[in-house]
């Protein structure tokens, strides 16, 4: 399977063409705009080297001398692109030539008369003076342009393309690396630098949005909203540490609820659910915004409460989650009541790792069912 190819080579391979499409053009407009202004100019110069010969021609012409006029159509021919010369002399009967003859698309005859005017003003004609130059084809322009074109392509192509790497580098290349190196790491990229492209924030900000929401989704049971044993680890082992630190009396309750299944067996999943939901909140309404309330699955939360509670004894504070469990749940018209065993273990004294303190708080709410039954 090829490799997929860079963005900058891609960007870099699309790019090109449309340079070398815009060289074409650049090349045929410049060729044709020229081709028209030599047209223009050849034909003021052709006219005035016609006028200037002519007039070296009427004073031999109206002397009828044969040897000069030959000398002079001779060196006519020696003239920047004239092809041939022909004199119609009228004094000796005769017609004067030299160059090459030859005709073609590319070839552009003139002719004037040649006349002679005497001091009386009066004019007499003395013969006519046939010039064919050589044409300017549209071939003769673009072979004069072409090296021209050439190095103004190549210095066009030269800036564009280390100007458009700069600024794909800077604009797209950066911000793309960067955000690829957050997304390997699964990390937010903030704050998102305010010079970045719209389309790029925006696709960072919605990044971000997305790992806030699966980092919360990974930390949370998706029923009732409370942290899930991932996120109560990272609570448990910061609660740890300050309490060796500080010796405070933190405490972890594990509740389980008495009476829970028979409501799953009688009512179904959904009244399950919205018991399960209920006893979230009520036990969310006991504790202080600094405890932890977590649901480890099925039936069994835990309270972590990583200091004293602030209104009595621990045993107070296991006594109002219970009551507030027991309270009647209304669904669909029907009181569904549960009850509520738990089970105690104090930071450090029952456990210095979350595993042991679980496990002894666990063993504390088996012996307190074990006491109800």
């Amino acid at each position: 399977m090829p490799q997929p190819s860079k963005l900058h080579t891609r960007f870099v391979r699309q790019l090109l063409p449309l340079l070398v499409l815009a060289f074409v053009l650049s090349a045929a407009s410049t060729t044709w705009f020229t081709h028209r202004s030599q047209l223009a100019q050849a034909q003021v110069q052709r006219s005035q080297t016609l006028v200037t010969l002519g007039a070296a021609l009427v004073k031999p012409l109206w002397d009828c001398d044969g040897t000069t006029i030959q000398a002079v159509v001779q060196a006519m021919t020696d003239q920047p692109n004239v092809r041939s010369v022909l004199v119609q002399d009228q004094c000796n009967a005769t017609t004067w030539q030299a160059g090459t003859q030859a005709q073609g698309p590319d070839l552009h005859t003139l002719t004037i008369p040649l006349l002679y005017y005497a001091s009386t003003g009066r004019s007499y004609s003395v013969g006519a003076l046939t010039i064919t130059f050589t044409g300017v084809s549209v071939r003769t322009s673009l072979t004069h342009n072409v090296g021209l074109q050439l190095v103004v392509f190549a210095t066009m192509l030269a800036a564009v393309l280390t100007g458009a790497a700069w600024v794909f580098r800077r604009i797209i290349g950066r911000p793309l690396h960067r955000l690829r190196e957050a997304m390997r790491a699964h990390q937010e990229l903030t704050p998102i630098p305010a010079h970045w492209a719209e389309e790029l924030a925006e696709i960072t900000a919605t990044y971000n949005t997305q790992v806030q929401e699966l980092r919360r989704q990974a930390r949370h049971d998706p029923l009732t909203g409370l942290g899930n044993r991932t996120l109560l680890e990272e609570h448990l082992q910061r609660a740890i540490r300050r309490a060796e630190r500080t010796r405070a009396l933190g405490h972890v309750l594990l509740l389980d609820l008495d009476r829970f299944k028979p409501v799953n067996d009688t009512y179904g999943h959904a009244a399950g659910d919205a018991v399960l939901k209920t006893v979230a909140q009520r036990l969310l309404s006991c504790v202080r915004d600094t405890d932890t309330v977590a649901r480890l699955g099925g039936d069994e939360f835990v309270v972590l409460t990583p200091d004293a509670p602030v209104e009595g004894s621990i045993q107070a504070l296991a006594q109002r989650l219970r009551n507030a469990i027991e309270q009647p749940i209304d669904w669909n018209g029907r009181a569904l009541q549960v009850r509520a065993s738990i089970g105690v273990a104090q930071l450090l004294r029952d456990g210095t790792t979350s595993a042991a303190l679980l496990a002894s708080a666990d063993a504390a709410m088996y012996a307190h069912k074990q006491q109800d039954r």
